[in-house]
């Protein structure tokens, strides 16, 4: 029942984006509280994830809102930008609704990192 309620409350969100009498990026924060999200929601896997303005609302509202989540995995897109990655490395420091919600930010396959030396681990 609550993935329905997501999967709905997703799907609205692409077919009314362009009707919407406030900035598409504050559909989840205008948006009445979902009772799935409030109170049956644990596990969440989100795939494919830029960190583009438009995407960070949804996980911003899971982790201030989801007062049973335990889990969120964010597995970032090939495209992943540096904007998008710091972005999307502030959703760490948000205040958490769930005490024992874990964050996992799984960065892209072909991430390349250097260490601030210009080394590679």
């Amino acid at each position: 029942e609550s993935r329905s309620e997501i999967e709905e409350a997703t799907r609205d969100y692409s077919s009314v984006n362009s009707r919407l009498p406030y900035p598409e990026t504050k559909l989840w924060e205008q948006r009445e509280l979902c009772d799935c999200i409030t109170f049956t929601l644990r596990q969440v896997s989100i795939k494919g994830f830029n960190g583009k303005d438009g995407e960070m609302e949804f996980p911003r509202h899971l982790i201030t809102k989801g007062a049973k989540l335990e889990r969120l995995e964010i597995w970032c897109n090939h495209d992943w930008s540096s904007e998008g990655g710091k972005a999307t490395l502030g959703l760490l420091s948000l205040p958490r609704s769930s005490i024992d919600v874990s964050i996992l930010l799984k960065p892209p396959p072909n991430l390349l990192v250097v260490l601030e030396d210009g080394s590679q681990p």
